[in-house]
């Protein structure tokens, strides 16, 4: 009988060591709110969750300023910004500051107040996200609610049409 019993309750504990749980999904899709995230801005200032608007949806970019991907979302994001006007963009990188001062230069993105690019020292943003691959954007709407995510880039068309 002890045996039995044993043997019962390593079964039931094999079971749920390798049942699928919900640790198996990335943090964002276990809780599909905007993530409490603090980033140091190009201009060395902080910037986190609590300085959204809450009057605008956000779209989170986590992106290198050396990819090739990136660079081009970017330059799609400056050519349709007054398409996305109702939008707020948090673009972060885990790269050293000086890298993102660069890109931040290099696509004088001061001009456009509804982006804010920083660097996230904690790299918070990769594990909350479980960052593959560079772009990975999320979209939520005003009240900070995952509206989609995609793990290689967004498609600004489809974007706008979800924000409708």
């Amino acid at each position: 009988m002890k045996n039995l019993l044993l043997f019962c309750l390593i079964l039931t504990t094999c079971f749920h060591v390798f049942s699928q749980s919900s640790d198996s999904l990335p943090p964002y899709k276990q809780v599909p709110i905007i993530p409490p995230f603090k980033i140091l801005l190009a201009d060395s200032s902080w910037f986190s969750k609590a300085d959204l608007s809450k009057k605008k949806s956000t779209w989170i970019i986590y992106f290198s300023p050396d990819c090739g991907h990136c660079q081009l979302e970017t330059e799609e994001i400056i050519s349709n910004i007054n398409k996305l006007k109702n939008l707020q963009i948090v673009m972060i990188t885990s790269r050293p500051l000086e890298d993102l001062k660069n890109f931040y230069t290099h696509y004088n993105l001061s001009r456009f107040p509804s982006i804010k690019a920083g660097v996230d020292p904690s790299r918070f943003i990769t594990t909350f996200y479980r960052v593959e691959t560079t772009p990975f954007s999320a979209v939520y709407n005003k009240k900070g609610n995952l509206i989609n995510a995609y793990s290689k880039g967004a498609n600004i068309p489809e974007l706008l049409s979800m924000l409708k």
